[in-house]
Protein backbone atom coordinates (compact mmCIF):
# COMPACT_ATOMS: atom_id res chain seq x y z
CA UNK A 1 0.00 0.00 0.00
CA UNK A 2 1.05 3.17 -1.06
CA UNK A 3 0.11 6.53 1.20
CA UNK A 4 1.00 10.16 -0.11
CA UNK A 5 -0.14 13.47 1.86
CA UNK A 6 0.29 16.82 0.82
CA UNK A 7 -0.06 19.78 3.20
CA UNK A 8 0.08 23.04 2.15
CA UNK A 9 -0.13 26.27 4.71
CA UNK A 10 -2.65 29.05 3.16
CA UNK A 11 -2.17 31.62 5.52
CA UNK A 12 -0.18 34.45 5.05
CA UNK A 13 3.79 34.38 4.96
CA UNK A 14 4.84 35.81 7.95
CA UNK A 15 2.55 33.41 10.31
CA UNK A 16 3.35 30.08 11.31
CA UNK A 17 1.27 27.27 12.78
CA UNK A 18 2.94 25.65 15.56
CA UNK A 19 2.13 21.82 16.80
CA UNK A 20 0.85 20.68 13.51
CA UNK A 21 0.20 16.64 14.24
CA UNK A 22 -1.31 14.94 10.90
CA UNK A 23 -2.41 11.54 11.71
CA UNK A 24 -2.89 8.74 9.04
CA UNK A 25 -5.18 5.54 9.65
CA UNK A 26 -4.09 2.29 7.89
CA UNK A 27 -5.18 -0.96 8.46
CA UNK A 28 -4.96 -3.25 11.64
CA UNK A 29 -2.64 -6.00 8.90
CA UNK A 30 -0.04 -3.57 8.96
CA UNK A 31 3.59 -5.18 9.35
CA UNK A 32 6.30 -2.83 8.10
CA UNK A 33 5.92 0.87 7.01
CA UNK A 34 9.24 3.35 5.38
CA UNK A 35 8.58 6.43 5.43
CA UNK A 36 9.95 10.23 3.31
CA UNK A 37 9.11 13.23 4.87
CA UNK A 38 10.15 16.59 3.41
CA UNK A 39 10.03 18.41 6.79
CA UNK A 40 9.27 17.45 10.28
CA UNK A 41 9.13 13.41 11.35
CA UNK A 42 6.67 10.03 10.94
CA UNK A 43 6.33 7.13 12.84
CA UNK A 44 4.06 4.33 12.72
CA UNK A 45 1.95 3.96 16.04
CA UNK A 46 0.41 0.70 16.09
CA UNK A 47 -1.66 1.34 19.15
CA UNK A 48 -3.40 3.47 17.18
CA UNK A 49 -3.17 2.05 13.63
CA UNK A 50 -2.15 5.24 12.45
CA UNK A 51 0.87 6.83 10.83
CA UNK A 52 2.05 10.51 13.17
CA UNK A 53 3.37 12.55 11.19
CA UNK A 54 4.96 15.71 13.12
CA UNK A 55 5.89 19.14 12.61
CA UNK A 56 6.79 21.71 14.74
CA UNK A 57 7.18 24.83 13.49
CA UNK A 58 4.89 25.35 9.57
CA UNK A 59 5.49 28.44 7.91
CA UNK A 60 2.59 30.49 6.10
CA UNK A 61 2.37 29.84 2.03
CA UNK A 62 4.66 26.92 2.44
CA UNK A 63 3.90 22.68 1.73
CA UNK A 64 5.08 19.74 2.69
CA UNK A 65 5.06 15.92 1.77
CA UNK A 66 4.44 12.69 3.63
CA UNK A 67 5.66 9.28 1.10
CA UNK A 68 4.89 5.96 2.83
CA UNK A 69 5.52 2.72 1.82
CA UNK A 70 2.80 0.29 3.87
CA UNK A 71 3.83 -4.13 4.10
CA UNK A 72 0.32 -6.00 4.75
CA UNK A 73 0.10 -9.11 6.98
CA UNK A 74 -1.34 -11.32 4.44
CA UNK A 75 -4.56 -13.34 6.70
CA UNK A 76 -6.26 -16.12 5.75
CA UNK A 77 -9.38 -15.87 6.96
CA UNK A 78 -12.45 -14.03 5.63
CA UNK A 79 -11.65 -10.82 3.72
CA UNK A 80 -13.29 -7.89 5.01
CA UNK A 81 -12.85 -4.41 2.78
CA UNK A 82 -10.96 -2.01 4.50
CA UNK A 83 -13.19 1.13 5.20
CA UNK A 84 -10.53 4.22 5.16
CA UNK A 85 -11.46 6.60 8.24
CA UNK A 86 -10.46 10.37 7.66
CA UNK A 87 -7.42 11.72 8.29
CA UNK A 88 -7.40 13.42 11.54
CA UNK A 89 -5.01 16.86 11.92
CA UNK A 90 -4.47 19.32 14.94
CA UNK A 91 -2.35 22.58 15.04
CA UNK A 92 -2.18 25.98 16.03
CA UNK A 93 -1.46 29.38 14.32
CA UNK A 94 -0.75 31.89 16.63
CA UNK A 95 -2.06 35.54 16.53
CA UNK A 96 -4.52 34.23 13.81
CA UNK A 97 -8.47 34.44 13.92
CA UNK A 98 -10.59 33.21 11.60
CA UNK A 99 -12.45 36.05 11.27
CA UNK A 100 -9.69 38.46 10.53
CA UNK A 101 -10.02 40.72 13.94
CA UNK A 102 -7.02 41.70 15.23
CA UNK A 103 -5.77 43.21 18.58
CA UNK A 104 -2.89 45.42 18.30
CA UNK A 105 -2.37 46.66 21.76
CA UNK A 106 -4.64 45.86 25.12
CA UNK A 107 -4.34 48.26 27.84
CA UNK A 108 -5.10 47.27 31.32
CA UNK A 109 -6.08 49.93 33.85
CA UNK A 110 -6.07 48.96 37.65
CA UNK A 111 -7.59 50.71 40.75
CA UNK A 112 -5.97 49.81 43.61
CA UNK A 113 -8.55 51.10 46.94
CA UNK A 114 -7.06 51.26 50.37
CA UNK A 115 -9.67 50.09 53.26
Amino acid sequence: MEVNVKVKSVFGAKMFALGVVVKIPVPKQTAKTNFQVTTGRAKYNPSIDCLVWKIRKFPGQTESTLSAEIELISTMGEKKSWTRPPIQMEFQVPMFTASGLRVRFLKVRFNFYAF
